[in-house]
Order: structure tokens, then C-alpha cells, then sequence
């Protein structure tokens, strides 16, 4: 069981978004084409519950709207328990959650810090963030510590 698992989603919606990406790798970013919310989670069985459960919350979805998405989501997500994240799983995702939120980037910490892919080496210009080797520990632990005051600053301004 995860421990934001049988929460409010009022009471665990930071969590992810705080935790520490050198040892929780597993990443995504989704929006609704203004914030941006990035995650971290411990592995794919976690992002992809989080994914299934809680994130559709974060959008507004309850009660039958939320219900009505859970079978289209619940395809996709089985897809990516098997073959892992993928771009056409991504892409599914979308089609599915859409025109609620989408997922803007998913993958592995060690791409977004070094800006390995295109998603990850805007959000890093955009934040005025240095890629980073996650390899070195000061330099990933400095991008964490910026990464959190991102979230932070924009919990303590909601």
C-alpha cells in the first residue's frame, strides 16, 4: 500500500509534487495548460495508481466524471504496468483525460535532470534550472532543493 493510499486528496495532492526525484525516479508533469505539476514516485506500480486514483482529482473530477474516465484510464495504465511509459501510452493518456488535463512529460529522473529530452530541457530553461548529471549528488540535490521551493512558492501563493 502506498502511504498517500485511502487519504483525501486535499491532504496528499503535495506529496508527490515535495518528494526528493534521487530516490523516488519514476516522474511525470501534467496540466490543464497552465500550471504545471511535477511528481516523483518510487516506481511504476506507484505512478501508475496515483495516475488511476488521485490525479483525475487534481483536475476536478468526482463523482460521475471521475467515474466515467476510470475505464478509459484503467486500459491505458494496464498498458504501461506491462510495457512501462511510452510515448503512445502518453498519448492514450491524453485522449483519454482530455479535455480535463493532459500528462505533458513522463519518464525517469535521470533524462529530466540532465535535460535528455525535449519536455524536460524547456521546463529547465523556463524554471532558469542547470541540467545537471544526476549522478552528482550535490548537483541533483540542488536541483531537488530548487524543484521544491517551485512547489513551495506555489503552494504558499494558492
Amino acid at each position: 500500500m502506498h502511504v498517500w493510499e485511502g487519504q483525501n486528496f486535499a491532504d496528499v495532492a503535495l506529496l508527490p509534487q515535495r518528494r526528493d526525484p534521487r530516490r523516488f525516479q519514476v516522474g511525470c508533469a501534467t496540466t490543464h495548460g497552465k500550471a504545471v505539476v511535477l511528481q516523483w514516485f518510487r516506481n511504476m506500480p506507484e505512478i501508475t495508481q496515483w495516475l488511476r486514483r488521485m490525479e483525475p482529482q487534481r483536475w476536478g473530477l468526482k463523482g460521475a466524471a471521475l467515474i466515467e474516465i476510470k475505464p478509459a484510464l484503467e486500459a491505458v495504465l494496464t498498458q504501461v504496468d506491462v510495457h512501462g511509459l511510452s510515448e503512445v501510452s502518453r498519448l492514450a493518456h491524453n485522449a483519454a483525460s482530455a479535455p480535463h488535463y493532459e500528462i505533458a512529460w513522463w519518464g525517469d529522473f535521470v533524462t529530466f535532470a540532465a535535460g535528455g529530452d525535449a519536455w524536460s530541457a524547456r521546463f529547465l530553461a523556463e524554471a532558469r534550472l542547470t541540467p545537471v548529471e544526476a549522478s552528482d549528488n550535490a548537483a541533483a540535490k540542488s536541483l531537488y532543493e530548487a524543484l521544491r521551493a517551485r512547489v513551495d512558492r506555489a503552494s504558499d501563493e494558492a
